[in-house]
């Protein structure tokens, strides 16, 4: 089994984009959701206790799409990500998150998903603190970062792992959630 190390920015379609530049507003069901970056807990899943929508005509063109992973750029949240599920709705991302859309022929677009939540992922993001402040990073920063990649049925097989532990856990967070309902 080999494995090699490719940058985010090679293995994605876009080599990285900034969200929407717009206020969020009260959750609206006609308006798109607005995903910020106190949406996203730490451990790449979406709190959507206090969902918001945004209300700006080019929202659509900020829309996130199967393959999309969203990186937060600044502060405390610095290095928080998720990766789109659609089972979680429609949403245009923020300003202060950086967006990669994944080329499902160069990577399983999963793998990055789970490996933005590994310890080598958070070792890179924590190489950016300096002293008492947190570091800010880029989407020219991100695009450079080093993910190392095993051959590609090695990430099928980590992935369809992953994925059955993580929709074990969105089955057991939604009974939770009727439970204290």
């Amino acid at each position: 089994m080999g494995c090699r190390v490719a940058t985010l920015g090679a293995l994605s379609l876009d080599g990285g984009r900034y969200g929407i530049a717009a206020p969020a507003v009260e959750f609206d069901s006609c308006l798109p959701s607005y995903l910020r970056i106190t949406d996203i807990n730490d451990d790449g899943t979406l709190n959507q206790t206090d969902r918001k929508s945004v209300n700006d005509p080019s929202a659509t063109k900020f829309m996130l799409q199967e393959g999309d992973i969203v990186f937060a750029r600044t502060g405390n949240s610095t290095g928080r990500n998720y990766y789109y599920d659609p089972r979680d709705g429609e949403f245009a991302f923020a300003g202060f998150l950086v967006k990669f859309s994944l080329d499902g022929s160069k990577v399983n677009p999963r793998f990055v998903k789970y490996y933005t939540q590994s310890r080598m992922y958070w070792d890179w993001v924590a190489s950016f603190n300096t002293g008492s402040t947190r570091g800010n990073i880029n989407a020219k920063t991100y695009a450079q970062m080093p993910i190392l990649l095993p051959e590609r049925s090695t990430q099928d097989a980590i992935v369809a792992i992953c994925d059955a532990l993580s929709d074990k856990m969105r089955v057991n967070n939604r009974i939770n959630g009727y439970l204290a309902a």
